[in-house]
């Protein structure tokens, strides 16, 4: 309740502006007075910071198996349209593809009670071909893991969000010594 009364004091504190402009031009004098309330209240979302605990029992390995529908051939001689038809199939095979991995994601997960795969590599290989109809094996390696001590962020951790961020920017990090700059100064720098 205390936080209630001090959100609404500071929202009428705050909210009220008054703005007033006169204009002198010879003998006429002309005064604006105008009171504005805003009634929008700010918000700020603390990010949450969870570490990943790997589950130790769970497989490292998980398959499925699918299939992948070829669309169908143009009866032609057209170069142009069998070179259009080819990148058309190429196309919707990488979509089943990335479909599939996606799958075999999901299912490793709920297979594993796992939150998260950490680290993923997919292989995938053809079993068999019959006619426009290709079955696949999709294989995910990882480790399943969980989300555990969820907590707000610190500023302790803001060094380690930076440098998360530069690292997904594809930048590279230097790794100093204690002789030299904090991580904290280098990082404003890039």
């Amino acid at each position: 309740m205390k936080k209630i009364v001090l959100l609404a004091f500071f929202l009428c504190a705050c909210a009220f502006s008054l703005r007033a402009q006169t204009t002198v031009t010879g003998a006429t004098v002309t005064k604006y007075e105008a009171t504005a309330v805003e009634t929008q209240p700010k918000m700020f979302v603390t990010p949450l910071v969870a570490e990943l605990s790997i589950i130790p029992s769970a497989s490292t390995v998980f398959k499925i198996k699918g299939k992948i529908t070829l669309p169908e051939a143009p009866d032609t001689k057209n170069v142009e349209v069998l070179e259009r038809y080819a990148a058309e199939a190429r196309r919707s095979v990488a979509a089943n593809i990335e479909e599939l991995k996606a799958q075999a994601l999901f299912q490793f997960a709920e297979s594993s009670d796992a939150d998260v795969i950490v680290a993923p590599t997919y292989s995938v290989e053809t079993d068999k071909s019959d006619g426009r109809e290709v079955y696949v094996t999709v294989k995910v390696k990882g480790f399943p893991a969980r989300y555990t001590n969820f907590r707000n962020l610190q500023a302790d951790d803001s060094t380690l969000v930076h440098i998360n961020k530069i690292l997904s920017s594809g930048k590279q990090v230097k790794v100093l010594e204690s002789s030299e700059a904090s991580l904290e100064t280098v990082a404003k720098k890039q």
